[in-house]
């Protein structure tokens, strides 16, 4: 196996498109396909099921992606070292929530860009629980959750800021009006949630179902705006971070309701494997996060409390 058949692979198993691949890695499409040929006669498997035009990971590739992703961050760890060089090169592979990064993140990594413009940031939208797989996998470098302070003896944690959370509902909706909402006063309502996998889901469903509160039902949608607009739309009650909300709040738009439950205790925080090695690029994405956000912070407005 060659270092650029992995990386051929990979690109293709990350997209499931050899034409995808071969517009990603500047290759004519026949290369790609000559490689991954080539690829499967020298392991002795199919890498890929082929309908018609569409592609899919055999189990053999499943593994087989799993450990490409692994050698491929080594072999750029190794030229990294060879290199001796102290200035921040290459590309981080960073995981994060869709809301940290519209709303918290940009300070970091506009910061990040301007004294370090020749790295490559390349940012994934995962589902929340799989992070702490793809970190174990070292199939990403770094990764920013929401959720409660991860305990987890493998990964390194900086938790850097509570995150206030809003239970949302259309202006008009009968819970808006009262003084109090409690966990039972969601039983029999239809709620409008993020999709499974996402951690302050669960933490939220958690709430209510220590408290006996049996929803009506639950629509999963993997867009904030999505859910801002299904709920405004009278289609149930969301939970999501008040800064996502913030403006719609302010416009009248959405109503937040008057949450006298438990508190949420959801954390942002930064977190990576104990024994990833951290390149020069890292440790200055590492610094200027923990630079960054509490400067962020003080100049943010008023957010609600849990």
């Amino acid at each position: 196996m060659e270092i650029r058949q992995l990386k051929t692979f990979a690109a293709t198993a990350r997209l499931l498109s050899f034409t995808k691949a071969a517009d990603e890695l500047g290759y004519a499409q026949s290369t790609v396909t000559g490689q991954i040929q080539a690829l499967e006669k020298e392991l002795g498997i199919l890498l890929y099921e082929r309908f018609g035009k569409q592609i899919k990971l055999t189990r053999e590739g499943e593994r087989l992606f799993s450990y490409a992703a692994q050698i491929l961050a080594l072999s750029s760890e190794a030229k990294d070292i060879v290199a001796s060089s102290l200035a921040p090169q290459g590309t981080l592979t960073i995981g994060t929530a869709e809301s940290l990064c519209i709303h918290r993140l940009p300070p970091v990594f506009n910061a990040y860009r301007a004294r370090y413009p020749q790295v490559g940031i390349d940012i994934r939208f995962d589902v929340a629980d799989d992070y702490r797989t793809l970190l174990r996998k070292n199939a990403i470098d770094i990764a920013f959750l929401l959720d409660v302070p991860c305990r987890e003896t493998d990964l390194i944690t900086h938790v850097l800021f509570e995150e206030p959370m809003a239970v949302i509902a259309s202006y008009d909706h009968p819970l808006a009006a009262k003084r109090q909402v409690l966990p039972r006063d969601l039983g029999g309502e239809p709620l409008v949630l993020t999709a499974e996998g996402c951690t302050y889901r669960r933490i939220f469903e958690s709430i209510l179902t220590q408290a006996g509160a049996k929803p009506a039902s639950i629509l999963g949608i993997s867009s904030n705006e999505v859910i801002k607009r299904f709920v405004g739309d009278g289609w149930g009650v969301g939970f999501l971070p008040f800064v996502v909300v913030e403006q719609e709040l302010k416009a009248g738009q959405l109503a937040a309701l008057a949450w006298a439950g438990p508190p949420f205790r959801i954390s942002a925080q930064l977190i990576y494997h104990k024994n990833k090695w951290l390149s020069a690029a890292l440790k200055a994405f590492i610094s200027v996060t923990l630079e960054q956000i509490p400067r962020s912070l003080e100049t943010a407005s008023p957010e609600v409390s849990n």
